[in-house]
């Protein structure tokens, strides 16, 4: 099955009281996206990247990804009003009958490989997946 990481960066920062949106503020040095698109590519080379965006940050973005990443499989998609149409703006590049689709939002870097094992596990055998992971 081919893979396929919707990755969602549309906030703008407002409940953070700063102008600059979560998705690119600097966690060690590094943009907080980076870290999604990272773990992704890290657990499947051979998963596509679409990072949905809203117009005004797609310049930030790709600029991000030619300083961190030497991919061609990131493609950047316009986001939409909402959270929804964004992921259905990403929805609508998949063109690909087999395949797995995961939706991530770019704000949540603490991602891990095995979460990302886990679910292909489970869509593998049940056709679906919910991510959890167990309270601390």
């Amino acid at each position: 099955m081919k893979k396929f990481a919707i990755i969602v960066a549309g906030g703008s920062g407002i409940r953070m009281n700063n102008s600059t949106p979560k998705q690119f503020l600097l966690l060690k040095n590094k943009p907080v996206l980076f870290y999604a698109i990272d773990t992704f590519l890290k657990t499947y080379a051979d998963c596509k990247i679409i990072l949905v965006l809203p117009e005004e940050h797609i310049a930030v973005g790709q600029e991000i990804i030619d300083a961190f990443f030497d991919y061609k499989s990131i493609e950047i998609v316009i986001g939409g009003r909402t959270r929804f149409h964004s992921v259905q703006n990403g929805l609508a590049m998949v063109n690909e009958e087999d395949s797995v689709i995961f939706v991530h939002d770019a704000v949540r870097p603490l991602l891990n490989g095995n979460l990302i094992n886990r679910c292909y596990d489970s869509v593998s055998e049940f056709g679906t997946a919910i991510p959890v992971v167990d309270c601390k």
